[in-house]
């Protein structure tokens, strides 16, 4: 009698979800692939992902439905949703973007989603020229000493000798700490580099872009004669509270190992990239996440399948 009634009310719960879901308005949309030149992809697989309550209306769940565009580039769908959408497109030779769409116009009388079947254009990057690089998280790392200048190889992913294995100092940092304990500490650090056409040039991702892949292909040729940037620091004091001049959104494309000529014309140089901010912490530890490109050249597209650092 138990197990029936276990059953019993199993199969309501799947009638109740069912009905719930099912009582959703309709939305319906076009997703259109295109390159960067905005010429249709054909053969692009769309996932698409209409969002639903769960029963209990705590939190959602999504809907997938799945497809592949057609030679103008474009794969309709439609299906029950709270209004929200999410979609991803991708393609052999292409970097997979994503997008997000929400309605926010409700047709009592059809029960469904206006506009109706609006195209959302998707815009796909070519995979270009992808090498390996040393790619190396960084995190909470101690910095070796304080009030003297420490070197940082890039390539050995190692502070300089004598505190690492390190032979070149790509990165030279200058740290500045107290630390009484966890509410009383303040930690500065400098970060400078050893050749005058060294530097680094701060990049932002653009808000529009839908690509897995947002940095651009080549880093720039100039604006990098920066001898040093202000100074990243992090405060805790037991009559402040905490603070750090940490900036969210922000990463750095930088050069390195700068060699010129007696006209002062880049000869060889090396560059790179550093996703997210650095960042300091109370005991003179540092946080970045780089990418060093080995090669010579202003290539900043990684292969994440060869990372120079695991694979020696």
């Amino acid at each position: 009698m138990r197990m029936k009634r276990a059953v019993f009310i199993i199969v309501n719960v799947l009638i109740f979800q069912l009905t719930n879901a099912y009582a959703l308005p309709t939305a319906g949309i076009t997703v259109k692939a295109v390159d960067e030149e905005g010429v249709p992809v054909a053969g692009a697989r769309v996932s698409l992902a209409f969002t639903i309550p769960k029963p209990d209306d705590i939190g959602a769940a999504d809907l997938f439905v799945k497809g592949v565009t057609d030679n103008n580039g474009q794969f309709s769908a439609e299906n029950v949703s709270i209004g929200m959408l999410g979609f991803s497109v991708d393609h052999e030779g292409y970097y997979q973007s994503s997008v997000g769409y929400e309605f926010t116009t409700h047709s009592k009388p059809h029960n469904r989603w206006e506009p109706w079947n609006p195209t959302v254009e998707v815009v796909l990057k070519k995979i270009r020229n992808p090498v390996p690089m040393y790619v190396k998280y960084i995190e909470a790392a101690d910095i070796p000493a304080v009030d003297a200048v420490v070197g940082y190889d890039l390539e050995k992913g190692d502070w300089v000798a004598p505190y690492g294995s390190g032979a070149i100092n790509d990165l030279l940092f200058l740290c500045q700490n107290k630390y009484e304990n966890f509410r009383n500490a303040e930690t500065s650090c400098e970060i400078s580099f050893s050749n005058t056409e060294d530097g680094f040039q701060e990049y932002r991702f653009s808000k529009n872009d839908q690509s897995y892949y947002k940095w651009p292909f080549e880093a720039p040729m100039d604006g990098y004669a920066i001898k040093k940037l202000n100074k990243w620091m992090s405060v805790h004091l037991p009559e402040e509270g905490y603070r750090s001049n940490f900036k969210d959104g922000t990463n750095y494309i930088f050069r390195v190992r700068t060699e010129t000529d007696s006209d002062g014309n880049i000869i060889k140089a090396n560059y790179g990239k550093i996703k997210g901010d650095i960042r300091v912490y109370k005991k003179r530890q540092v946080n970045f996440f780089y990418y060093f490109n080995p090669d010579g050249t202003r290539n900043l597209e990684e292969d994440p399948k060869r990372n120079l650092l695991t694979m020696k």
